[in-house]
């Protein structure tokens, strides 16, 4: 009976969370290739109203310390600091705050002129070996004589703990409702794409990846999600 009750209480918990944070948050990542050889990345990520009032809520910096959690809505808008300098490969940087329906966005802007070192750059800026973190593995090289880049990355889930046997699948169907219909979108457009383990669009020219987040979060996930690539600019 006890353990009846022990997992009636974890399962009321978890229904709690997912009507509380319910659709809390999605990520979209476009970036459009030009025929010179340079890319415009657009990422937007748009948060719930509920889980916005949380992240800007100056009391969550004080229980992080004095950094504090990344606040993403906060610095939305802001002017790259003057006195930092932008990541190799990288022209400018610009971000915007808006609203789309009933969610926070913060929506960034980024002009690409050298695509390949900005990835490399990138890749530098991850955080080391031992932080909790997850590390992704992604590279993006020139095509031998053919104007263009091979796409390849690799996207460790988190490590998340493992609910215990009994309340499993609770967990996972709560994940289910925690995220419904809220996807990481990732898109690359070029002249043409060939060679992708994506969604290609009908004329050739667009490849998409839709990951839904409750995937990616799912516990019992072992296998890494890959994405493959080739975009030829001309």
């Amino acid at each position: 009976m006890k353990r009846f009750f022990r997992q009636t209480r974890i399962a009321a918990v978890l229904a709690a969370a997912a009507v509380a944070l319910a659709g809390c948050f999605d990520v979209t990542k476009d970036v459009t290739f030009r025929d010179d050889g340079g890319a415009s990345v657009v990422v937007e990520i748009a948060l719930a109203a509920e889980l916005a009032a949380i992240i800007t809520n100056p009391a969550l910096s004080k229980q992080f310390g004095q950094e504090g959690p990344p606040n993403i809505l906060g610095e939305c808008g802001k002017p790259w600091p003057t006195d930092q300098p932008l990541p190799d490969g990288v022209r400018s940087v610009e971000s915007v705050r808006g609203k789309r329906g009933d969610m926070e966005t913060c929506t960034f802007v980024i002009d690409v002129s050298d695509p390949v070192v900005a990835v490399a750059s990138a890749h530098a800026m991850q955080p080391p070996p031992g932080q909790k973190i997850p590390r992704q593995d992604f590279s993006l090289v020139r095509l031998d004589g053919r104007p263009g880049y091979r796409f390849r990355a690799t996207l460790t889930p988190p490590q998340m703990p493992r609910p215990p046997g009994d309340t499993r699948d609770i967990g996972k169907a709560v994940l289910g409702a925690l995220f419904a219909n809220r996807t990481v979108t990732i898109g690359l457009t070029g002249q043409r794409i060939e060679n992708t383990n994506g969604e290609l669009a009908l004329d050739g020219r667009r490849v998409t990846w839709r990951l839904p987040i409750a995937d990616m979060l799912d516990p019992a996930r072992d296998k890494p999600i890959t994405f493959e690539a080739d975009i030829l600019y001309k």
